[in-house]
């Protein structure tokens, strides 16, 4: 689940603006006299996976404010956040790393949105020595192939959305196509389920990849109909996505059963109408968990941005939550190795129950859903209703960074 131009410097203020984080910084540097830490935040605000950000930012300013009590500040020092749109660019993404790094000298590096961007910034960690907490990107090689110590991945990876997709199944025999962006998060996808489908007894017949831009995915799905299989498994992230074209195409009239992570509420409202009954997974919707963490996402979403929290909304606010535990520990000390060694084994409590990062891989094992879409009286997209947690030892990845 990821994905106009970027770059322009009223963009980035209309940006920090919104997100309240140029306010009154000259008041909050004035209540201390120790040195602010500086957060850099390389998001996605603009263009198909602009949406994912803007969810991201919110959760990670209420974050903010859940794990300091208000004060933002940890130790004495206060948190200074540092915003940049890489309109889902990994060019930009990194154009935006060296700035932040050599000028504006961040303490620590938050975001990402494209799994691209996430891969393309990683290196910068490690030459830098700043701890880089990733989310919402995705794919397997950002704790596999990609990965350095420095580098921490709140949201899940593509094997643990693959399990929940393989669970949500969960039929012995069945056949099984599917289709994926042409990138990096749906190759992992497409690895991951394939490997899991099959210990699970299921036959992957046929996977069929198509450009994360297009428009048209006859071609993609005719080649998927021929082989008739009894499930369709999609891996999307971003707007339009296949799902008008397999809506007109009738796949589930034909016996074709679509399986799916179940995106934020205004692609469930614009690409899901009708499509009660279709059963997924979601990392999250805000009914689903209950607990003190989510009654408090829910409570500011709606008071400050007067919304309820969306897909990745509890993403942001879980790696905030995680930057502020581990700043307690080191008593405020935001050096990478510092940093990093607190966060390695860090438990911590987010809007969707327990969070630990595995120290092997930094990889934070979590909770996820399984759903089904049901019609509700009084709202107008077939809402996600659980039919069972997935716990988080349910959905424990294979180390992928190969002891790096």
């Amino acid at each position: 689940m990821e994905k106009w131009k970027t770059g322009l410097a009223t963009a980035t203020a209309a940006s920090l603006l919104f997100f309240g984080i140029i306010g009154n910084s000259a008041d909050a540097l004035a209540k201390t006299t120790s040195t602010p830490i500086k957060i850099g935040v390389i998001t996605t605000l603009t263009g198909s996976l602009g949406p994912y950000g803007v969810e991201w930012m919110r959760g990670f300013r209420i974050g903010l404010q859940y794990a300091t009590h208000g004060t933002n500040e940890v130790d004495g020092h206060t948190l200074k956040v540092i915003v940049d749109d890489d309109g889902g660019n990994p060019d930009t993404a990194v154009q935006e790393a060296k700035q932040l790094l050599q000028d504006t000298h961040v303490n620590i590096m938050a975001g990402l949105v494209n799994s691209a961007s996430a891969i393309a910034v990683e290196p910068f960690a490690e030459r830098y020595r700043k701890v880089l907490m990733i989310g919402p990107a995705v794919a397997d090689e950002i704790t596999g192939a990609d990965y350095n110590p420095f580098v921490f991945k709140v949201s899940p990876n593509s094997f643990m959305e693959s399990k929940a997709a393989v669970d949500a199944i969960a039929k012995k025999g069945a056949t099984v196509a599917q289709l994926a962006p042409n990138y990096s998060f749906g190759w992992d996808s497409v690895s991951s389920f394939k490997t899991l489908a099959t210990a699970a007894g299921m036959k992957d017949i046929q996977d069929v990849y198509a450009d994360p831009t297009a428009t048209d995915f006859t071609p993609q799905l005719e080649k998927i109909i021929s082989t008739h299989p009894q499930y369709l498994y999609v891996t999307w992230a971003g707007a339009p996505g296949p799902w008008k074209a397999i809506s007109q195409m009738k796949l589930q009239q034909q016996g074709i059963q679509v399986v799916t992570g179940i995106p934020n509420i205004a692609a469930i409202q614009a690409l899901f109408q009708g499509d009660a009954g279709m059963r997924g997974y979601t990392t999250y919707y805000y009914t689903l968990p209950h607990n003190a963490v989510n009654n408090y996402l829910i409570s500011h979403d709606k008071s400050e941005y007067h919304t309820v929290p969306d897909l990745f909304d509890p993403d942001g606010m879980a790696a905030a939550i995680a930057l502020v535990d581990g700043l307690n520990k080191t008593h405020g000390s935001a050096t990478g190795v510092a940093l990093k060694n607190a966060l390695s084994g860090l438990s911590f409590a987010g809007p969707t129950g327990k969070f630990y990062f595995r120290p092997q891989d930094h990889q934070a094992l979590q909770n996820l859903y399984a759903v089904i879409l049901k019609n509700e009286k009084g709202v107008d997209y077939p809402v996600p209703v659980l039919t069972k947690v997935l716990p988080a030892q349910s959905l424990v990845p294979p180390i992928l960074n190969r002891g790096k």
